[in-house]
């Protein structure tokens, strides 16, 4: 029997097959993408980080990425989703791959797959690993999608794994408290690995799959501390696998805003801590790459005059996060919303720690399996607010660009929601040449 032939498309092409090669967005199973995996050879980086969690993964992967970067290693990291291009999922030593590295990755997985059906995710992952492994990559920082336990990152072996802060999202597919949540990004803990939990209230389940797997287990404030100091921050540990001259840190830089970062600080310290016999990282790589550390869309201000603040947040501890950062720059004008989520979300725990710093939402449509008009989101909204101003547009950048119309110097303008949301406005700016990126801003 002839194998089929497997096509040269472009890269827009081949992200829409691979859209559609599986009937469900989301099947949490590693059996499907295992396979196809060991049918590839099994690529993965020598030295890889796993990083799960439910709010600062990629905060704390840049950060790594970074320093690991400066170190003269070659560092590839894995992240999702992406704001404006698909190749932002994929990086070696900081940069993007290219068109070419990930339609030649595709491909290679078409031909290997045989068949088994992969979700968008799953073929995004296996393209990363292949993508590494082409260019040589020695450190692999690899984030979970979603969950961990039955998440396609977690087929590779980890040689150490950071969990970031665990909260209450994607319900329905993780559980619905943070026992629930927790047993299933604990499921990235490897037996005799080394876990680093960036929350200083973990979870029970965490703490009883680090003891099952007779892991050495590093928690927030108890292992590890992180203290600011102006604009700079110190950190210190006690624990055993931290090497003597490691164990404390002083007059560090601060690389984004928000005090909610330093729990992704903390955490992504004790990581390169715990691992400077493994990578060979110095003192002046770590204070280098903390001040050349870069994310979009974190608190990030994309103008000053009206203000004008991004953030992907869409759940309820990011959204507090927003709001605390909000409110400790105020504005002299009005605060207002421009906002977009995908249906499932619940929406009062995104909304609500916003509420009294919103004079006006002006809500955005989604599409996609998981969007929802901006009628529709409306119609919620007045459902979970107290007679809320809102006004609905057909997609986020025409939202942002009746919030800019109508703003006052003095006003600010808040995008937030899906990171669908955020991407929509910031490739409406690249096309039409307007920079959106302050240095040092996240």
């Amino acid at each position: 029997m002839l194998k089929p032939e497997i096509p040269s498309f472009d890269l827009d092409r081949w992200l829409e097959h691979i859209q559609s090669q599986h009937s469900r967005t989301i099947d949490l199973t590693l059996d499907r993408v295992r396979q196809v995996w060991q049918a590839l050879g099994c690529p993965q980086p020598e030295f890889n980080v796993v990083v799960a969690g439910t709010n600062g993964k990629g905060s704390s992967i840049s950060i790594l990425e970074s320093v690991f970067a400066c170190t003269g290693k070659r560092t590839g990291a894995y992240t999702s989703p992406h704001l404006v291009r698909f190749n932002e999922r994929i990086r070696i030593n900081r940069s993007e791959a290219t068109d070419d590295e990930i339609c030649h990755a595709f491909r290679t997985i078409e031909a290997a797959r045989g068949g088994v059906p992969l979700t968008y995710f799953e073929y995004g992952t296996l393209c990363a690993l292949l993508v590494f492994s082409r260019k040589n990559v020695e450190v692999g920082l690899l984030e979970v999608g979603m969950g961990g336990r039955l998440d396609a990152v977690n087929m590779v072996e980890s040689d150490i794994v950071l969990i970031t802060s665990i909260g209450i999202d994607h319900e329905q597919w993780l559980g619905s408290d943070r026992e629930k949540i927790g047993a299933e990004k604990a499921g990235v803990i490897r037996e005799n690995g080394v876990v680093v939990c960036a929350d200083p209230e973990i979870p029970g389940s965490i703490l009883r799959t680090a003891s099952e797997r007779n892991a050495t287990l590093l928690v927030a404030d108890v292992d590890y501390g992180i203290r600011r100091s102006g604009n700079a921050f110190d950190w210190e540990s006690r624990h055993a696998v931290i090497p003597a001259s490691w164990r404390r840190l002083e007059n560090m830089h601060v690389p984004y805003p928000g005090d909610h970062q330093f729990s992704n600080l903390g955490g992504s310290i004790a990581v390169v801590c715990a691992t400077v016999d493994k990578v060979g990282t110095t003192r002046e790589d770590l204070q280098r790459g903390l001040r050349q550390a870069r994310i979009a869309a974190r608190c990030q201000v994309i103008r000053e005059t009206p203000c004008v603040v991004v953030d992907v947040a869409h759940n309820r501890d990011s959204a507090v996060q927003l709001s605390r950062f909000l409110e400790a720059r105020p504005c002299r004008g009005r605060t207002v919303a421009v906002f977009g989520v995908l249906a499932d979300k619940v929406l009062d725990r995104i909304v609500l720690p916003l509420e009294r710093l919103t004079d006006h939402w002006y809500l955005a449509t989604l599409g996609g399996d998981r969007g929802q008009t901006a009628k529709n989101l409306g119609a919620r909204l007045d459902r979970v607010l107290d007679n809320p101003l809102w006004s609905v547009h057909g997609s986020p950048a025409r939202a942002y660009a009746r919030a800019l119309l109508e703003a006052g110097n003095e006003d600010r303008i808040v995008i937030f929601g899906s990171f669908q949301t955020v991407g929509d406005i910031m490739a409406d700016l690249r096309d039409r040449g307007i920079r959106a990126d302050h240095p040092g801003q996240g």
